[in-house]
């Protein structure tokens, strides 16, 4: 499917394999009794990114395309249909836009973006985009870091809720893309191993869990992200 300048491949068996391991995820954080056993995604979305760099070698955007199941999608267009037309019109549609905008904002757009573990604040976006194509809601946006991010710094996007209730999966590496990249630079996908990243943050997550359980993001540790390496 194309929109634009954006495009996301159709599911395929990847599909199963990846929405299985955000189950899954959900699912071993709970028994590890990390988080709270109710947590886990209702709502499934197929991703993509694209991190353009400017010419002086620093990130310039990031855009994002997330294509959501048709369940939720249905409930959507229910939901702000306000003239009963079977069909989302464009106020309606700038409506659903502006609802989504408002909520993930407080939770940076859903990404991460950080260098030595060091978290980078995302601007205010202000092109967000949604769409209904095909029975499925479209959602597109770009976002920016507030200071200048160098390539050379290896840094680290990682795009999820972290309130588990979406899982946002990218059922490809085609589907993470860095645009423009000086030479010596490449990225790849890391999609993390649920049981591995339970066991390598154990300690640090029993702690963080008993002195803040509500103010955690269990799922980051368990987030597909593009890790970028310069030579």
């Amino acid at each position: 499917m194309a929109h634009g300048n954006h495009s996301i491949r159709t599911p395929g068996t990847a599909t199963v394999t990846h929405r299985r391991a955000s189950i899954a995820v959900a699912a071993a954080a709970a028994l590890a009794g990390t988080i709270p056993a109710q947590a886990h995604p209702h709502v499934f979305a197929e991703a993509r990114l694209e991190v353009t760099v400017t010419e002086a070698g620093t990130i310039d955007r990031l855009r994002h395309v997330w294509r959501f199941d048709e369940l939720f999608s249905s409930t959507v267009q229910f939901e702000f249909d306000a003239d009963n037309s079977g069909e989302l019109e464009i106020a309606e549609l700038e409506q659903v836009a502006e609802v989504v905008s408002g909520s993930i904002a407080e939770f940076g757009y859903f990404q991460s973006l950080t260098v030595d573990n060091r978290e980078i604040a995302i601007a205010e976006v202000t092109d967000m985009r949604v769409n209904m194509v095909d029975g499925q809601l479209l959602i597109l946006f770009t976002s920016q870091p507030m200071k200048p991010v160098a390539l050379s710094d290896n840094p680290s996007i990682a795009v999820y809720d972290p309130t588990f209730y979406t899982a946002i999966d990218f059922y490809d590496e085609a589907n993470m893309v860095l645009i423009d990249a000086p030479a010596g630079c490449s990225h790849e996908m890391v999609v993390p191993d649920p049981d591995e990243a339970i066991a390598a943050n154990q300690d640090s997550l029993t702690e963080s869990f008993f002195n803040d359980p509500e103010g955690n993001d269990w799922s980051k540790i368990f987030a597909t992200r593009m890790e970028v390496r310069c030579t």
